[in-house]
């Protein structure tokens, strides 16, 4: 459209396009013929600029089904979702006419929300298994214990062996849901300075990779970073237990430096490594990339909420060997 069109229209449409075209919205005006008497700038931006044009009928491609709802039931407001081709989803609502003022149709871009919804959605289901799974164990022991097991000294043993295991797995799987919990309540966070090597050093004497692997520390004595005790030594935890997990041989290294200001601890492994198409979703909990169910759990998750709270970031980065997730936290005045 030139210049001269651009001018003309904003003379000639309604008062009410001009009021809506600083509308956060998307929003469109339909005569009693239906016909589009006028569009804001976002309406166009969340439809194209090609799905709809001033004194036209909307297309039938464009909200099918919709505008006849809307005008068969004028006094009620009417509301779906339209998934786009493109992979969006646009809420749209609905309000018939009244008299002389035309129908409007009100546009919002909901993606994220419907990503949140669906995370949430997954999450709960997910959750409600992972505690499932331990409880289900417990209590058949427990009723095998019951049954006469605990009369036999070896196979009492082996099933408070199972009890103990699985109740330490519900206390895991707890303490993950209170971090999460934590993370995303946005109370108030106690920053303070902490030491990085003494914290590296002490999760590498916790951790038991296999035989096969070698885990190392790479920090300077004196380095630290600005941020929550708990919540970075859980999410470094979460991340040194994933790269337990997947790395069967080879080496597991924890480093940290400076970076104009910034701190980066990484944890780096001679695992399998992260495919591309997996990068966008691993740190939803309990996202599982492969048919056979096996997947990532609520540690990465933990991790990315925890740095999150703390005002910092944590990526996965590219590597040829392996996987290498890295923090980045504020640095200490003082830090090396």
């Amino acid at each position: 459209m030139s210049t001269s069109e651009d001018l003309r229209a904003i003379v000639e449409a309604p008062p009410q396009a001009l009021s809506f075209q600083r509308f956060p919205y998307g929003v469109i005006g339909l005569g009693p013929d239906r016909r589009v008497r006028f569009g804001n700038r976002r309406a166009e931006q969340l439809l194209g600029t090609s799905a709809f044009d001033v004194g036209e009928a909307l297309p039938p491609d464009v909200l099918p089904g919709f505008v006849d709802l809307v005008f068969e039931s004028p006094n009620d407001m009417h509301t779906t979702a339209l998934a786009l081709p493109d992979g969006r989803v646009i809420r749209v609502s609905g309000l018939g006419p009244e008299g002389d003022e035309p129908a409007l149709l009100i546009l919002e871009d909901a993606t994220a929300q419907e990503r949140h919804d669906r995370i949430l959605r997954e999450f709960v289901r997910n959750a409600a298994h992972q505690l499932r799974t331990p409880l289900t164990a417990i209590a058949t022991a427990v009723e095998v214990l019951q049954a006469g097991a605990k009369e036999v000294p070896a196979e009492r043993d082996r099933f408070l062996g199972h009890v103990e295991v699985q109740s330490n797995r519900l206390i895991q799987i707890a303490r993950g849901l209170l971090v999460l919990a934590r993370a995303q309540s946005g109370e108030a966070m106690l920053i303070e300075t902490i030491k990085l090597r003494p914290l590296l050093e002490k999760l590498v004497g916790e951790a038991e990779p296999r035989s096969d692997v070698v885990i190392s520390v790479d920090c300077a004595p004196d380095l630290a970073a600005r941020g929550v005790r708990d919540l970075l030594q859980e999410a470094l935890v979460a991340l040194v237990e994933n790269a337990v997990e997947y790395t069967t041989a080879g080496e597991i290294l924890l480093t940290a430096d400076e970076r104009d200001g910034r701190v980066g601890i990484s944890v780096a492994d001679s695992g399998a490594g992260v495919l591309p198409e997996h990068r966008a979703r691993i740190f939803e909990p309990f996202y599982r990339p492969t048919a056979d169910g096996r997947g990532f759990g609520l540690g990465l998750a933990i991790a990315s909420d925890a740095v999150r709270a703390m005002g910092g970031a944590l990526s996965v980065d590219d590597s040829d060997v392996g996987a290498k997730f890295t923090i980045c936290l504020p640095a200490a005045e003082g830090a090396a």
